[in-house]
């Protein structure tokens, strides 16, 4: 059996083909959306997510045990809070492309029926609030790919009022998948606890690539990449 760290370590490795096959399909996206109103609507559905996920992520510290250690409960309200900040850093992309301001409680409802094409969808699909493994493998693996993308994104987008709210997004996802490493190693420590995480990796790969391809179809060259989790 693998030491909890030589596990996450092979996990981290294995995910570079998911993070690079979406890299591309967002850097496609981005360099070939031309239509406004797709842009706007491309940003409410984000912002939408941002709301979802601070809302799981805040039920899962509101929900913890009495005995839950108190450094954990911090660095989960830290991405609580991270989640809100980039709530609001979207709204504000979608009202500086709309140039008005934004009706939240529509915005919310019109994208509700879409959430399950949504990364934080991906919390509940994998019960994540009630299982602490599924929990830090969706911060290292929906995370780490929302690093990746939205770096991707701050670096295609040449319009500096979204690429620079992106760029800061990224910067906290990139934390936020850290988090996710530092609790599967302190996890994965039985062969149980690895088999559980194995059984269910490459679907979750497979359920990220999905959303983050589904408005342009998939590039030939990210295919190629996916096909490792086949």
């Amino acid at each position: 059996m693998l030491t909890s760290k030589e596990f996450v370590a092979k996990l981290e490795s294995e995910n570079e083909s998911l993070f690079r096959a979406s890299e591309l399909q967002i850097k496609h996206y981005y360099e070939n959306v031309t239509d406004k109103d797709e842009l706007i609507d491309n940003f409410t559905g984000r912002m939408v997510n941002e709301r979802m996920n601070m809302e799981e992520i805040s039920r899962e510290v509101a929900a913890a045990a009495p005995g839950t250690d108190p450094e954990k409960l911090i660095l989960l309200s830290k991405q609580a809070l991270d989640e809100a900040k980039h709530f609001q850093f979207v709204k504000e992309v979608v009202e500086y492309l709309s140039g008005e301001k934004l009706d939240m409680q529509k915005a919310v409802e019109a994208h509700a029926s879409r959430l399950e094409q949504k990364g934080a969808a991906m919390i509940k699909k994998y019960n994540c609030n009630n299982n602490p493994l599924m929990l830090g493998l969706y911060q290292l693996l929906a995370e780490g790919r929302a690093a990746r993308n939205w770096g991707m994104m701050a670096e295609v987008i040449e319009d500096k009022f979204i690429s620079s709210r992106y760029a800061k997004i990224a910067k906290d996802e990139t934390f936020h998948a850290t988090l996710g490493r530092m609790e599967l190693e302190k996890l994965c420590t039985t062969q149980e606890a690895q088999d559980e995480i194995n059984a269910v990796i490459n679907n979750f790969r497979k359920d990220l690539f999905a959303i983050t391809s589904s408005k342009t179809g998939t590039l030939e060259e990210s295919a190629k990449l996916m096909a490792v989790y086949a």
